[in-house]
């Protein structure tokens, strides 16, 4: 239901699950590729894979973020746990990543990265996004109501998160001696891992990926804990 609401809100419908990233990459390469001269012949891929992989994560965490308010009127009518109000928007948005994934791979394709066996592990990269995007949306989302001063402050810290998690660099700009604070970051992770992949043909660095699970599924299990601890509060807090 949410996905069809979303398409009649605008003439193209289901077209801007395409046409957004396609304009965000046209955006940045004039910037990056064009004017800044940045980048080579791999250029275009690069960015396309990390603008179609970051704009699911920002965008799950933005529609998440103010779930619980917009459905305050199931929650004060009944006893719902709040957690499904951000859930049901990661779901929708996951549903239409996968479509354009598929789109992706495709183009990837026509530029001449054919698909090998390192594409099979896209899944579990994949699957490890979605483990990232649960606790970040969860989290903005549970404490939308106590901080409203978080609609401004959320997309102000993505959009600087953006240029901090490699969707228009790669590691080779970045001093030797900084690349542990990249490897702190998790979106930078996983798209290098996306990239190794797809484009650079190889194994995507598994120890990295290893300890990045261990840190999602603890960063999981603490949203979790913190829905239970606030879930009877929602009403009451929606309702001043």
């Amino acid at each position: 239901m949410g996905l069809k609401s979303e398409s009649r809100g605008t003439r193209l419908g289901y077209l801007w699950w395409i046409i957004e990233p396609a304009m965000h990459l046209a955006v940045y390469y004039l910037a990056f590729g064009v004017l800044l001269k940045h980048g080579g012949d791999d250029y275009v891929a690069f960015l396309l894979i990390g603008i179609v992989h970051w704009l699911w994560f920002s965008k799950s965490i933005m529609n998440a973020s103010q779930s619980i308010l917009v459905g305050r009127g199931l929650i004060l009518q009944l006893p719902l746990h709040t957690g499904i109000f951000p859930l049901a928007e990661i779901f929708r948005d996951l549903i239409k990543q996968i479509i354009v994934v598929v789109i992706l791979l495709l183009i990837l394709s026509i530029m001449g990265y054919l698909p090998t066996t390192y594409w099979l592990i896209y899944p579990v990269i994949f699957l490890l996004q979605i483990l990232l995007t649960l606790p970040c949306a969860g989290l903005v989302a549970a404490l939308m109501p106590f901080i409203p001063d978080l609609r401004v402050i959320v997309p102000a810290c993505l959009q600087l998160a953006m240029f901090l998690s490699g969707v228009f660099f790669s590691s080779d700009l970045v001093p030797e001696s900084f690349h542990w604070v990249l490897n702190l970051n998790p979106a930078y992770l996983l798209l290098e891992a996306y990239r190794d992949i797809l484009i650079r043909q190889q194994q995507p660095d598994w120890h990295m990926l290893a300890n990045l699970l261990a840190a999602l599924l603890l960063f999981n299990i603490l949203v979790i804990a913190l829905f239970g601890r606030f879930n009877r509060q929602y009403a009451r807090i929606i309702q001043e």
